[in-house]
């Protein structure tokens, strides 16, 4: 699966726990070949350290070892479910004894390290990690005829089938039926009461979707009329950051419509940027400001940060004290050596988290926080991050 179809409720069944032990392998991927030698090498090494793991492991049981070992730890079986059509920069699979194995090919600006972990639930924090830089977005196309709405992440569009869309108007008159001018017919009486009704039941069904996905910003398509309509009654203007005639745009396919807007999210993303930054400078000036990784660990722990700003390649390491409030940083592990790494990965130092920034991105918005990922160097004089505090 990418990216891009992760919803509430694919998120809260993977964080739903599980027996132990539930696996989770992270590991990079060449965009441009997903599973080639390279990263054949790399899984097969997850998996070997994987079974290690497994067998030293005195929590579990006989029965879930075998069919880890013997069946679902094979690297040529997860290679299976690989998607070549989908963008990939890392990959996360989820296996257990008892459930079909899972895989998420998502889009990463940072260099990913391989990663096996055991747990009684499956570590989601790198998947919502992924999603935010991925910079999501909604694209509603308005048309008379119906309305669509997808959801964007990287390059990459799909089509919202849930929560009322694809919707379609229900247009009592078969004049409306018609696309296209109908030459010398007259207006019905009702027409714009009727479009309007479509588009109060557009925007409830929207309503819905922005209450599932909480701050995405909006890009509007469609005609000159039906726009300004919407655009007069909808009660979501203010998250809508672009428009864009439709000239064809509801006959395009995902990927097509992806590039023609591809611009416009672009100039909104740089808005962002020069928003955050500005705003991370007035919350210095009032005191509502946290710099640096360990002083921002802190205020997340705190649940004081309203917003988290983050380099999009930026990788900390650190140890967290017992309380969880405290993170004193250390040195990042050195990458696996390809394409001859040792016979099995090297273990991680005891009590060091080399996920720290995943963790931060996920505690942050349980906790209500906005999380915006910048380019790289944007935030050079704290260390790649900082943070806008509630209070």
């Amino acid at each position: 699966m990418d990216i891009s179809e992760l919803t509430p409720e694919l998120l809260a069944d993977l964080r739903a726990p599980r027996p132990y032990p539930a696996v989770t392998l992270v590991m990079p991927a060449d965009p441009k070949e997903p599973f080639g030698e390279k990263a054949r090498i790399t899984l097969r090494g997850l998996c070997t350290e994987a079974q290690r793991r497994l067998a030293e492991d005195q929590d579990v049981e006989r029965d879930a070892r075998l069919k880890l070992r013997d069946e679902k730890l094979d690297p040529e079986a997860i290679i299976g479910l690989i998607d070549p059509s989908a963008p990939s920069g890392e990959v996360v699979v989820y296996i257990s004894a008892t459930e079909p194995t899972r895989l998420w090919q998502v889009p990463n600006g940072a260099d990913a390290t391989p990663r096996v972990e055991l747990a009684d639930t499956y570590l989601t924090r790198y998947l919502v990690a992924a999603e935010q830089r991925s910079w999501p977005y909604l694209v509603l196309v308005l048309d008379q005829e119906m309305c669509r709405l997808y959801r964007g992440s990287a390059d990459q569009l799909r089509e919202v089938k849930e929560l009322g869309f694809p919707y379609a108007p229900a247009i009592p008159s078969p004049e409306d039926a018609v696309p296209g001018p109908i030459p010398r017919a007259e207006p019905y009486e009702a027409h714009e009461e009727y479009v309007k009704q479509y588009l109060r039941a557009v925007d409830t069904h929207l309503g819905h979707v922005l209450k599932r996905h909480d701050g995405l910003p909006l890009l509007a398509i469609g005609g000159e009329k039906i726009l300004a309509a919407f655009l007069e009654l909808t009660a979501y203007r203010d998250l809508i950051v672009g428009t864009l005639p439709l000239t064809g745009m509801d006959k395009d396919s995902p990927a097509g419509l992806a590039k023609r807007v591809a611009p416009e999210i672009a100039k909104h993303r740089a808005e962002q940027v020069s928003a955050a930054v500005k705003e991370l400078e007035d919350a210095r000036s009032q005191n509502k400001y946290a710099g640096g990784p360990a002083e921002v660990w802190t205020a997340v722990a705190d649940k004081r940060v309203y917003r988290l700003v983050l380099e999009e390649g930026l990788l900390v390491a650190g140890k967290v004290s017992s309380d969880g409030r405290e993170l004193t940083i250390m040195p990042f592990p050195a990458p696996v050596t390809l394409p001859q790494p040792k016979e099995d990965l090297e273990r991680p130092k005891p009590g060091v988290h080399s996920d720290i920034i995943d963790q931060l991105v996920e505690d942050s918005l349980e906790a209500g926080a906005r999380v915006l990922f910048v380019p790289d160097g944007t935030l050079a004089t704290t260390g790649g991050i900082a943070a806008v505090l509630r209070y």
